[in-house]
C-alpha cells in the first residue's frame, strides 16, 4: 500500500445553516491534530450526476434552495467521500476530512446535520462503475445511520454494520471484531466515523485507545479481505478537546 492521506478542503471550515455544536470547529480541530503526520489533497464537489446516483431530484432541490452556500458546502462534502473512496481503490488507505457528515440522509429526506449521504454516494459510484462487487460499511457513529442502511437496504452487494445497543467498552470492541470477522465478498471497506461515542462526548463509551484498536481493526480486514482497500469519513463527534486527539489514534490505526 502507499502512504496515506487526508482528504480535506479549507470550505469544509466554512459556516453554513446547520446546529450550533455541528461547528466549524469540529474540522479545525481534527486538522490540527492530524497535519503534522498525513498529507492532505484537496477533492473536488461532486456533482449533480454523482448526487443522483443514490438522491431523488427533490431532495437535491431540496438543499439548492436553501438560498445559501448549503448546497456547495454539502456537495464538496460528498466530492471529498468520492476522492477518499478513490484513493483507496488506487492503493492509499485515507481519511475523508469531511463536513458536513451523511449518514443520516437517505435517499429522499434528511435530518441529524446531515444532507447528502457521503458514504452512499461514494460507494455507489464504484459499484455503479463494476470497480468493486462488494463493499462493507462500518459505522461507529452514536446514533443509528439511518441513511445508509435505508439506501443499501435490499442491496447484497454492501453489508452495513452498526454498533449499537453496547453498554461497555470491550463489548463494543469485540462486536467490532466480529463482525469484521464475518465479512466476505469484500472489494472495499468504507467507515463512517463518528466521534461522539467517545468517553467525554454523548456516547460517554470508548476511550481514545479504543479508536486507535477500531482502526487496527478495520485495516486488518481489508488487507485480510481486500488488497487493504479502506477509507473513512468523519460523521459525528462534538467535544472539542478529545476530538482532534480521537481522530488521530483511529487514523494511526487504520494507516
Amino acid at each position: 500500500m502507499n502512504e496515506p492521506v487526508i482528504i480535506y478542503h479549507p470550505r469544509y471550515a466554512e459556516e453554513y445553516p446547520t446546529v450550533y455544536v455541528e461547528c466549524a470547529e469540529r474540522v479545525t480541530a481534527i486538522r490540527d491534530a492530524l497535519a503534522p503526520y498525513y498529507e492532505f489533497i484537496e477533492p473536488e464537489a461532486a456533482d449533480e450526476k454523482e448526487l443522483r446516483r443514490v438522491h431523488s431530484r427533490h431532495l437535491i432541490d431540496s438543499v439548492k434552495g436553501d438560498r445559501s452556500n448549503l448546497y456547495e458546502a454539502a456537495a464538496l462534502a460528498a466530492g471529498g467521500a468520492i476522492r477518499a473512496a478513490r484513493e483507496a481503490m488506487s492503493g492509499r488507505p485515507a481519511f475523508g476530512l469531511i463536513r458536513p457528515p451523511g449518514h443520516h440522509a437517505s435517499p429522499d429526506h434528511n435530518w441529524g446535520f446531515c444532507f447528502f449521504n457521503n458514504m452512499a454516494i461514494a460507494l455507489a459510484g464504484l459499484l455503479d462503475k463494476g470497480a468493486v462487487q462488494g463493499a462493507l460499511v462500518l459505522d461507529f457513529d452514536l446514533h443509528f445511520g439511518d441513511g445508509t442502511d435505508n439506501y443499501f437496504t435490499g442491496d447484497r452487494r454492501v453489508t452495513v454494520f452498526n454498533p449499537q445497543r453496547v453498554t461497555s467498552r470491550q463489548a463494543y470492541l469485540d462486536s467490532v471484531q466480529e463482525a469484521l470477522d464475518r465479512a466476505a465478498g469484500v472489494d472495499i471497506i468504507g467507515v463512517s466515523a463518528g466521534f461522539d461515542i467517545g468517553e467525554f462526548d454523548w456516547g460517554g463509551l470508548l476511550a481514545t485507545e479504543d479508536f486507535e484498536q477500531i482502526g487496527r481493526t478495520v485495516k486488518a480486514a481489508a488487507e485480510r479481505l481486500c488488497g487493504g482497500r479502506r477509507f473513512a469519513l468523519l460523521e459525528g463527534g462534538y467535544y472539542l478537546p478529545e476530538l482532534g486527539k480521537n481522530a488521530l489514534a483511529f487514523c494511526r490505526g487504520l494507516f
